[in-house]
């Protein structure tokens, strides 16, 4: 039995783990699935999502207050920003940090910098100076979930919320997480559109000795895939 804590991307929420947490929940395992201030059922308290570590605490607190141990603590997206401070935060509670076909920003990089934009996202998203995103809520199902069904872009396109400006344009940390030398890994989608493969390696290599997994998906595996994705993770958790 392992416990996770999956944290989701910019426009998602805790919603986006369903199926996947179930996936993982029926092997016997233990699942959080935190929403960040903002975003999901969460989003009236976007006025109140102004950097990184409102996030960081969202999660650190979820692991405090439910007393969790060895943690395998998994990002997706704009999630893999979050998870490194996390576990600077509290490296006694983390056991694992994975990214799940995620951003992986050396100090000072902001996600922009980090991660060109594919041509699906240059055609759903407009970035403003202040990194605020004028997103098309059906070019950007093209982008994020082009694999999935009807029924599952639809369930997506109900619930994406807008990026806070802050998100895209934070300078990102990672040196202080990898000198604490906790073990990570790195989960690709191999047809992903937003974060497209070439750039997932490249994050991947960002993470000396990381473990390594691919799943057959787009951008939000953990929805069209997420029994690919619970055994990807069971994988490199183990």
């Amino acid at each position: 039995m392992t416990t996770f804590v999956l944290v989701h991307g910019g426009g998602h929420g805790g919603w986006c783990w369903k199926w996947t947490a179930a996936a993982l929940r029926s092997a016997a395992h233990v699942v959080y699935t935190p929403t960040l201030t903002g975003f999901g059922e969460r989003a009236h308290l976007a006025p109140f999502a102004t950097s990184f570590q409102t996030f960081v605490d969202d999660i650190a607190h979820v692991i405090r207050f439910e007393a969790l141990e060895d943690v395998v603590l998994v990002g997706h997206s704009m999630g893999g920003t979050i998870v490194p401070r996390v576990a600077e935060a509290i490296p006694e509670h983390i056991a694992r940090v994975v990214w799940l076909t995620a951003a992986v920003c050396n100090d000072g990089e902001t996600m922009i910098e980090a991660i060109p934009q594919s041509p699906w996202i240059a055609a759903a998203v407009t970035l403003e100076p202040d990194g605020t995103a004028r997103t098309d809520p059906d070019l950007i199902l093209d982008a994020a979930i082009h694999d999935g069904t009807p029924e599952q872009r639809d369930f997506v396109r109900q619930r994406h919320t807008p990026y806070p400006p802050h998100a895209l344009v934070e300078p990102g940390r990672l040196g202080a997480f990898l000198a604490l030398g906790l073990p990570t890994a790195y989960v690709f989608a191999s047809e992903d559109r937003t974060i497209e493969p070439a750039i997932q390696h490249r994050m991947a290599d960002r993470l000396p000795g990381a473990r390594r997994a691919e799943i057959a998906a787009g951008h939000d595996a953990m929805i069209t895939r997420p029994i690919d994705v619970a055994r990807a993770l069971e994988a490199v958790s183990d």
